[in-house]
């Protein structure tokens, strides 16, 4: 059996990591275009989920019991605030179908339509932020600039 000590356990963290996000992302790439709303912001938690392993959590306890476990770092507040806007888009979409009036109205179909717009917006702003947070984190792969001209003569 071959040994593996040139690999630490930080190198397999850090490349479990990568491999996990990149896999994750490779599934938002499918979700996002097909309109798969709920699937697409359950992968992007996925990827949250696989950003917290360095966070230490915030545990309050009472007369030895465990009372509560937080996050107090900023990025867990903007991500609840996301979610928080997700929520509130959603029930905007519900809203607008609901009602006794005609459902296929004009103005229930625009309304509908704004709402879900509203959602694709704010799960897109999620992604946007989770790729700026992993790449403040150094699990993004760095961009290269290349000049294919260059090239040519060797630049």
């Amino acid at each position: 059996m071959a040994s593996h000590k040139s690999v630490t356990p930080q190198q397999d963290t850090g490349w479990g990591v990568i491999y996990r996000l990149n896999d994750l992302f490779r599934q938002v790439e499918e979700l996002a275009p097909s309109g798969k709303y709920d699937d697409w912001n359950f992968k992007l938690d996925r990827i949250w989920s696989n950003l917290l392993y360095r966070d230490k959590l915030e545990i309050k306890e009472a007369n030895d019991n465990i009372v509560s476990i937080e996050f107090n770092e900023e990025p867990y507040k903007i991500k609840m605030f996301f979610d928080s806007e997700i929520v509130k888009a959603k029930s905007e979409m519900r809203n607008s179908i609901k009602g006794e009036e005609d459902k296929k109205s004009a103005t229930k179909k625009k309304e509908y339509i704004h709402a879900k717009n509203k959602l694709y917006k704010i799960i897109l702003k999620k992604e946007i932020w989770l790729r700026k947070f992993m790449s403040d984190l150094g699990l993004y792969l760095k961009e290269v600039e290349h000049n294919p001209a260059g090239a040519m003569f060797g630049r």
